[in-house]
């Protein structure tokens, strides 16, 4: 069997339901999305940490997460449905040594116009009484951001998507692309093939070996994250109860979840694995993310561990997404490679790409940087990092959630 569409996207996660939501918003046509499991949300995205916030230490990231943090403050209006924005604030912790280097990057942020500001001591303390901070150190704080459900923000934009006409066929894995010459017209699934004026790749680590089937070697490997669901103390509870925290002195990252846990995770790469499926978590990482945790957060200390949950991250090579037109293979747009950043981003991108395929440029904001041919040309994101754990010895292998 064959069918027709304008546009087909490949991957039910955040990205690539977003995609989708946008290309039928701006009137891209016949739009169809392909989503290997039975529902959306299903991979990496149902397992995020579902951070909000904008703390980014380059201008493209920092740009990019800016640009989509109205969408979630407004998600009733702009999308429908709910996608279980709460804001918290966000605080951003680095070590003292890095006062100078935090101070530079909230400089850069406030230049983009974004909402952030430096506090001392004192300050983080009324912010956030929780929170274990010496008199000499200092954080960034954002007072718009927080965290969201990232099941119900991928739903929301499937079914918004479903009702401006996006065919979302769920349970139909894109089994390989489908060329002539160098160009890509269709995607091929266990059912049927479709034929396609763009197809968009969104589905994170599983397109690596699609794209190696039509010369595509992308520079993305497979890594381990892990989150940990810890019960909140009874001072601390309720759907705001702390501060969404980076807190870069102890590696973690943290957030309310519901109104009586706290998910926590560590900023720390993890391991690599073979390949995205039947990712778990490690024995021992949700008592070694709590104690982490009870680092930034005294009174987590021996909090009870009440789950863990692990998925795939694709990571490249300068920690940031490969957005854009593929590299010498027309009609193929990639949104890939997000790095385990791509949730909060995921509004903007969406946007970005569907303005893209649509009108031939991104006007949400500026895509080039994440230009999928940018290793090639020696133009790899450049960002100033902090040193990460109690040491700084984990910052080579941190990514920034």
């Amino acid at each position: 069997m064959a069918s027709t569409s304008d546009v087909v996207v490949v991957g039910g996660g955040v990205v690539g339901t977003s995609i989708a939501f946008h290309l039928a918003r701006l009137g891209a046509g016949t739009v169809t999305l392909l989503e290997r499991a039975p529902q959306v949300a299903a991979g990496a995205t149902g397992r995020s940490g579902a951070l909000v916030r904008t703390h980014y230490t380059n201008a493209p990231e920092a740009a990019m997460a800016w640009a989509a943090l109205p969408w979630f403050e407004r998600w009733g209006e702009r999308v429908g449905g709910h996608c279980g924005f709460v804001r918290t604030g966000f605080l951003q912790l680095v070590h003292a040594e890095d006062t100078d280097l935090l101070r530079e990057n909230v400089a850069m942020l406030q230049g983009l116009g974004i909402d952030t500001r430096l506090v001392d001591a004192a300050e983080a303390r009324r912010l956030e009484p929780a929170l274990a901070i010496a008199d000499d150190e200092f954080a960034a704080y954002e007072p718009r951001s927080g965290y969201a459900d990232p099941v119900a923000t991928t739903q929301s934009l499937a079914a918004a998507a479903e009702e401006l006409g996006v065919r979302i066929r769920v349970g139909v894995p894109a089994r390989g692309l489908i060329r002539r010459g160098s160009r890509i017209t269709g995607v091929t699934t266990p059912r049927d093939a479709i034929t396609a004026g763009t197809v968009v790749m969104a589905n994170g680590c599983w397109s690596v070996p699609m794209l190696a089937q039509v010369g595509l070697h992308l520079p993305i490997e497979a890594h381990r994250a892990q989150r940990a669901v810890v019960e909140r103390p009874p001072r601390l509870r309720g759907m705001t109860g702390h501060r969404t925290v980076i807190d870069r002195r102890t590696g973690v990252y943290t957030r309310p979840h519901g109104a009586d846990g706290t998910l926590v995770g560590l900023s720390r790469a993890g391991t690599r694995i073979d390949g995205p499926d039947g990712v778990e978590v490690e024995p021992g990482f949700p008592e070694l993310a709590r104690d982490r945790l009870a680092g930034t957060f005294p009174a987590f200390t021996n909090a009870s561990v009440l789950f863990g949950k692990a998925g795939p991250l694709d990571v490249t090579p300068d920690r940031c997404a490969l957005i854009g037109p593929a590299d010498g293979l027309d009609g193929l747009v990639l949104a890939v490679g997000m790095s385990g950043s791509g949730f909060k981003k995921a509004p903007a991108i969406g946007a970005c790409v569907a303005e893209l395929i649509t009108t031939g440029r991104s006007q949400t904001a500026p895509l080039e940087p994440f230009s999928p041919a940018r290793f090639t040309r020696g133009a790899a994101v450049e960002r100033r990092d902090y040193r990460v754990g109690e040491d700084g010895d984990e910052t080579r292998d941190a990514l920034v959630h």
